[in-house]
Order: C-alpha cells, then structure tokens, then sequence
C-alpha cells in the first residue's frame, strides 16, 4: 500500500499516527517502520525526532494530559457551581472515549501492561493532580451542601472507575452516543449524591449546560458529534484515573 502524502513530518502527525496504531494493535506490536511508512516518511525521520518508541509513547501522554487539564481548567472557569464541574468531568472524561479515542486506549490500557520506572512515575503524578480536582470539586460540594459524600477520594475513584474504564465496552458505533452515557451516568451518580428529590427537568437542564460547557473547550470543536437537544500519589493499580 502506497504511503500517505508527506503531511506527515510534523510531530504531531507522527504522534497522530503512533497512537492509532498503538490503539489498534497494543504497544507490544506497533512498529516506529510501519508508523514512517503510513506517513511516507523514513524510520529515521521519527528517531530523529523521538528518539525511541517508549519516548513517543511518553509523548502521547503529555500530549494527553494536557488536553484534560486544559478541559478541566475550562470547566473550571466557565462553571460556577460543585454539581455542574461534576457532571461536566464526568462527560469530559467518557467523551475523550470518542473524540480522542486513540490516545485514550494508548494511555489508559497500554501503560500498565508494559511499563515501569519514570514513564510510569511521570503517569502517576499527573493521574494523581487529576484525581484531586475531582476530589475538590466534590468536597466544595459536600461543604457548601450540594453533594453528600464522606470520603471525596473515594468517590472521585468511584467517578473514574465508572467513566474511565468504559474504553473496554464503548463503541463510537455503538447504540448510544457518549451524551446518553453521559446523561445517565450522571443521573445514577447524582441521584445518589444530591441531597434532595426530584432531579427530573432541572437536573436535565444542568447537565445540559454541563455538556454544552466541556463542548466549547479549547481544541474540541471539530471533534465533536452533533450537539444534542436542548433537553437534552495513589497506590496501585493506577489505570483507573485519566
């Protein structure tokens, strides 16, 4: 098969591509000569850039983590209230499922089963700085009595045990898109949490506008779906953070 036009010595495209084949075929069997032959470039090329393939996969998780803490940092400024960050980092997280899907199986499945030593220390700081904004978010809401939770930790590992491992069931193709898992896991959790009985329209209306928020962060635009209806340093194991 003819390889692609040369778009591809940018290092972007490289990391692009990497992922991909990391998503499909697992790290183990992913080649930096079949990367550089999709891109029409030379395996040189790539060393030069990266140096190795585990240095490329260490470049898709900070690549990675930057794009969710730039959505949690936007869900941070343009959402006021405990509730409404909650449910918008638990959409944030189960879209990365679509709308970044080949490095979110890179970083979430991959990592712990090939991996120790500074990539793995690198990862697991940056999933523990994850965890605690979803920890201070439920604990501002348990002080301002907007969620009821006695161990914000435990929760937040609940949160993302629950949207984190949705990569071994989900299917872009699937019956349901990720706003109606995002809507129903956010029922089931706040049902729970929220101190008080009927979610019915306006808890719709949050998370809504939760949804709607993560949308507009920076850099998602052109991946995302169509917009739906208006009604509409932690032990081991560690891959059920981002």
């Amino acid at each position: 098969m003819p390889g692609r036009s040369p778009r591809a010595s940018s290092r972007d495209a490289i990391l692009r591509v990497f992922a991909e084949h990391v998503a499909d075929r697992g790290y183990a069997d992913t080649s930096l000569g079949d990367v550089a032959a999709e891109l029409n470039l030379s395996k040189g090329t790539i060393v030069h850039h990266f140096g190795n393939k585990e240095a490329l996969l260490r470049e898709v998780h900070v690549a990675y983590f930057s794009r969710r803490f730039a959505e949690a940092d936007f869900v941070h400024t343009h959402l006021a209230d405990p509730v409404s960050r909650l449910v918008a980092m638990i959409y944030a997280l189960l879209a990365a499922h679509r709308d970044d899907r080949a490095a979110s199986l890179a970083c979430l499945r991959e990592l712990v089963r090939y991996f120790d030593g500074d990539l793995t220390d690198y990862v697991r700081k940056q999933r523990v700085r994850y965890t605690q904004i979803v920890v201070d978010i439920l604990r501002a809401g348990a002080e301002r009595g907007l969620l009821h939770t006695p161990d914000p930790q435990m929760t937040a590992l609940q949160v993302f045990g629950m949207c984190n491992y949705a990569w071994t069931w989900y299917r872009p193709d699937g019956p349901q898109s990720v706003e109606d898992i995002a809507r129903l896991f956010a029922h089931d959790v706040l049902a729970g949490l929220v101190p008080r009985s009927g979610a019915g329209r306006e808890l719709d209306e949050l998370i809504t506008a939760a949804i709607e928020t993560v949308r507009k962060a920076p850099g998602r635009g052109a991946a995302d779906g169509p917009a739906e209806p208006a009604d509409a340093d932690l032990a081991e194991p560690v891959p059920t953070v981002p």
